[in-house]
């Protein structure tokens, strides 16, 4: 199916940007050194994603577990571009001028919840099944950067909106991805 071919394309260039975005915030000397260190982690794991979009765009076989029509996926695919158009749009602010901290937290939320996205958590998901070594998860790996990242900026966003969206998130994730396990995956095939 070429739209989740070009679904996934559009995930590992969402998560270049991302990388590109906190690799920038990493090095900035007007920050907390505390935000500073998280996201060079933060640079550090998208890059390690970065080499799984590549596996999982050279191994991905879809399955449609959500049923999704041609149109679903059509209709994710344009809501993708506006993301990613939106942060391109802030990288090039970010270039040209020096952007507040604050903006730098707002940014690092709204990046990583486009990644939340019920499609991207099917293709990780189905990534994961077919992985030899079940030692690791690559959803519950994001599920755990998602919760540092919560506890790391819950400090700086008492006021912010976007602290309860991303609460909401994970608990949207970890909801999905049990459905996940307990439909199609080893929970379901423990039961039977």
């Amino acid at each position: 199916m070429k739209e989740i071919k070009e679904i996934i394309d559009m995930g590992r260039r969402l998560d270049e940007l991302a990388f590109e975005t906190y690799t920038t915030f990493s090095k900035r000397e007007d920050f907390d050194k505390g935000l500073v260190a998280f996201w060079g982690d933060m640079a550090e794991w998208k890059k390690n994603h970065l080499k799984h979009w590549k596996k999982i765009s050279r191994t991905f076989v879809y399955k449609n577990l959500f049923n999704r029509n041609p149109e679903d996926l059509k209709v994710i695919i344009k809501q993708l571009k506006n993301i990613q158009s939106e942060h391109v749009e802030f990288m090039r602010r970010l270039r040209k001028k020096r952007i507040s901290q604050e903006e730098a937290i707002s940014q690092t939320i709204l990046n990583e919840f486009c990644l939340i996205t019920d499609i991207f958590l099917e293709i990780f998901y189905t990534y994961d099944e077919t992985l030899q070594d079940r030692t690791s998860s690559f959803v519950e790996d994001c599920e755990s950067h998602l919760v540092k990242m919560a506890n790391t900026l819950k400090p700086y966003l008492r006021l912010n909106p976007l602290y309860a969206v991303l609460l909401r998130s994970i608990v949207d994730l970890k909801h999905k991805y049990d459905f996940l396990l307990t439909s199609f995956g080893k929970m379901k095939k423990a039961a039977v």
